[in-house]
């Protein structure tokens, strides 16, 4: 054998089968005798052989290629998001690829360069995408799951967070602890997430018997809670007693800033709850108590669903809702 690559041909000849059959043997779905495929696979080991997953994907139609579709990677959650998606897909013996869609790309071509790959589903994570977005890509022949997000106008499979049972979580928790003067803070303007928490915060609130003290626009970065706590402090008659925020930067950055600004305690002064539970949340000058996202239950069952996709060929449209939890720490 000549040195360099080593191919299917030379396991084939290796095994003493043919070629069709060291394909079949690497394949999923496709039925070998036992005694063969055992034959192929220590050849292959012997040969040091790795399948072409593309290749497979070219002629079995079944990729194992899956697109992962992010916003930037700011806010912590994302990157962790992420980061437990493609350990899930690796261990589901699917191969994860990335893409970034910002305002200026190009669409078309992002989508030219996942169907080039054989990509056989999208990850659409929470990321603010356009309208339309989900249609473009079945149009294009692309499976879509939806990951942390809904898009009402589309069918297509999703995976979800409960946000609203966790927005509710966190009101009741404030009124619990005794706060009867609660502001509650908005996401993002047009993601769907933010909607999901504020809902999930004021019916909380109304179940317990309350209505917010006052409903800031706020946002996801760390600015924003600075922010609103720089209004805070110009209203210092009007101050809270407990504050529901839209996430845990947020959060950060709303206590950063009163502290700093006035010696403002926590929880004594005020009650804080973050949303996601990044790892910021728990360091010692946080410990941010906040209601953490199901990431690896999400990034599990994601997989499971793709599976269904990819090997048994299902049609997914179901919506999976899976429940958050409430982590105390010492800001509430």
């Amino acid at each position: 054998m000549a040195e360099g690559r080593v191919t299917a041909d030379d396991v084939a000849q290796r095994a003493g089968v043919s070629r069709a059959t060291v394909s079949r043997a690497f394949s999923r779905g496709h039925t070998v005798q036992e005694q063969t495929r055992e034959r192929i696979l220590k050849a292959a080991q012997e040969l040091g052989y790795q399948p072409n997953a593309l290749a497979q994907a070219l002629t079995s139609r079944r990729s194992q290629i899956v697109g992962i579709l992010m916003g930037q990677l700011k806010n912590p959650i994302h990157a962790v998001l992420h980061q437990s998606i493609s350990m899930s897909l690796q261990q589901n013996n699917f191969i994860p690829i990335s893409g970034q869609l910002g305002a200026d790309e190009d669409l078309a071509k992002l989508i030219a360069t996942f169907r080039q790959y054989q990509v056989g589903v999208v990850i659409l994570t929470s990321m603010n995408i356009s309208p339309g977005l989900v249609q473009e890509f079945q149009a294009a022949g692309l499976q879509v799951l939806l990951l942390n997000r809904i898009d009402d106008d589309a069918v297509a499979a999703s995976v979800c967070a409960d946000l609203t049972q966790g927005g509710n979580l966190a009101a009741r928790l404030l009124v619990e602890r005794g706060c009867s003067r609660i502001a509650v803070a908005k996401g993002a303007p047009g993601h769907w997430t933010s909607a999901a928490r504020l809902a999930g915060h004021l019916a909380g609130l109304e179940r317990m018997g309350q209505a917010p003290a006052k409903v800031f626009d706020g946002g996801y970065t760390y600015q924003d809670g600075a922010r609103v706590a720089d209004t805070l402090l110009s209203e210092a008659s009007d101050m809270p007693d407990g504050f529901l925020c839209p996430n845990d930067l947020f959060a950060i950055g709303l206590m950063d800033r009163l502290r700093a600004a006035s010696g403002l305690r926590f929880p004594e002064d005020m009650k804080v709850v973050g949303f996601d539970d990044i790892p910021m949340a728990e360091w010692e000058s946080n410990q941010l108590t906040t209601i953490r996202l199901p990431v690896h239950a999400m990034a599990k069952r994601a997989a499971e669903v793709i599976t269904r996709m990819v090997v048994e060929g299902e049609k997914v449209e179901e919506k999976i809702w899976i429940p958050c939890r409430l982590i105390e720490r010492g800001s509430a």
